[in-house]
């Protein structure tokens, strides 16, 4: 230990002849070392080889099962493969557990208990962490397939000059999404994790507040500490993404990480919803014939929402995007803003002569009026943040499934009376359709029983 002491002593008078960064631990060349594909299948046939049987969270947790089943396996990871992987290794097999658990249902509760072992485990893991290493467990992005044992024979090579794309890579906390871990998500320590980036405690973009600093060539680790090289080529720059402590003082003047803080953009995406409101009711209370500046002002504001829109869809997937609840109204948004933008345009290009110009032209403005059916419940996503409005958001989205569950019901018992009442059940006798769809739907949405049976006297007699 004395002589660790020294070492540590003397490598401070080192500076610029340093050949790695000062905290080598936290590097992305550290991280990327780590052999995440034989951690995971090494936790995994631990957990296949000491748990076989059906048991309950509960139970799990009890004394007499913990002692016996999950202790054992957390002092042999923490004592022989204990790493910054190590949930994300956990959290992968209790993903592939509970695929597992689907494909083969002769052996789902088993699997299902091993999957809340990996969870259990990893969540017991999260105390043997400090601050930093936390910050890695949780938020680097890791590749899955690192420390796979390379191949004989020429496809060797081949893989050894192949890159992982940055898509294949995924964090300990998106794994834990993607299981459904809500138990692990729901600990204090990832909370208070997942809270310091919504804040910007830990940001994802800290070199875009490096780039006006170009004095000496700095070698960044995963949490922004740097290290000073003599040479220019050890600067180094990697395409995954790392976690880094915000430090104001290596901020630049403008603080350009900060706009990609949650927290900051949130709120600026508020006020630019907000404007794009007013944008909209001027243009709707104009409704001009011709192209105004404030008409063209309103499709610039428009065409950068749909565009950030296009970007968050890209950038998530649509399965991800999908589960916001508040993006559901975004695509109809987008959808009702890109007809009323080809209307437009298309009135415009007729002549003024003609005298579908205006037939079209009110049609575009119907069609923005109708945009306002989902822009302005679409301000209010700004309370999504708060605990009871989003219980309230998460209970209406079951019912919106279960309704439009209902309405594709309704809607195939309803075809039958549509043509039945259409044809009047007599040859000759019809009615337009259109008239019967909407007294059906009327009917649905509360319909007064004097009106259904006077609409159905007159579809009988007529």
């Amino acid at each position: 230990m004395e002589d660790e002491d020294d070492d540590d002593e003397g490598s401070e008078d080192i500076g610029p002849e340093e050949d790695s960064p000062l905290l080598p631990i936290f590097s992305p060349d550290h991280l990327n070392a780590l052999p995440v594909f034989t951690l995971t299948h090494a936790y995994r046939e631990m957990v296949i080889e000491r748990c076989d049987t059906v048991l309950t969270w509960e139970q799990l947790r009890s004394p007499q099962v913990s002692q016996f089943l999950v202790k054992p396996i957390q002092q042999e990871i923490r004592d022989n493969q204990f790493s910054a992987a190590t949930q994300y290794a956990l959290l992968a097999n209790c993903m592939q557990f509970k695929k597992e658990a689907g494909i083969h249902p002769g052996n789902s509760g088993t699997n299902m208990t091993r999957a809340m072992v990996c969870e259990l485990i990893a969540i017991r893991m999260l105390r043997e962490c400090g601050t930093r290493e936390l910050i890695d467990a949780l938020s680097y992005d890791f590749d899955p397939l690192q420390g796979q044992p390379a191949p004989e024979g020429p496809a060797a090579a081949t893989q050894q000059r192949r890159s992982t794309p940055r898509s294949a890579r995924i964090s300990c906390i998106e794994i834990a999404i993607r299981a459904t871990a809500k138990r692990f998500l729901a600990h204090p320590l990832v909370v208070q994790h997942l809270e310091a980036i919504w804040n910007g405690s830990i940001v994802f973009h800290s070199a875009a507040d490096s780039m006006h600093r170009r004095r000496i060539p700095m070698l960044y680790n995963s949490y922004g500490t740097n290290a000073q090289s003599s040479a220019p080529s050890q600067h180094v720059i990697t395409n995954n993404r790392t976690a880094t402590l915000y430090n104001p003082r290596e901020a630049s003047l403008f603080k350009l990480s900060r706009l990609r803080v949650p927290r900051y953009r949130n709120i600026l995406s508020t006020i630019s919803f907000a404007i794009l409101l007013v944008l909209f009711l001027a243009v709707l209370e104009d409704r001009p014939l011709e192209i105004t500046p404030m008409e063209i002002l309103f499709w610039v504001w428009a065409a950068g929402y749909m565009l950030d829109e296009v970007i968050g869809f890209n950038e998530q997937g649509f399965s991800l995007y999908i589960a916001s609840f508040w993006n559901t109204f975004d695509v109809g948004i987008l959808l009702l803003l890109f007809s009323y933008l080809c209307l437009r345009l298309y009135g415009v290009a007729i002549p003024d002569d003609n005298i579908n110009k205006i037939h079209v032209t009110n049609t575009a403005y119907d069609v923005l009026a109708t945009t306002a059916i989902l822009l302005f419940p679409r301000l209010f996503s700004v309370l999504d943040h708060y605990r009871y409005f989003s219980q309230l958001i998460i209970a209406f989205r079951m019912m919106a499934a279960d309704m439009l569950a209902i309405f594709v019901l309704i809607v195939i018992f309803c075809s039958g009376f549509l043509v039945a009442l259409t044809f009047a059940f007599s040859k000759g006798k019809t009615e337009d359709p259109k008239a019967v769809a909407y007294a059906l739907l009327q009917i649905l949405l509360g319909f007064t029983p004097a009106g259904m049976l006077r609409f159905v006297f007159r579809t009988t007699t007529s």
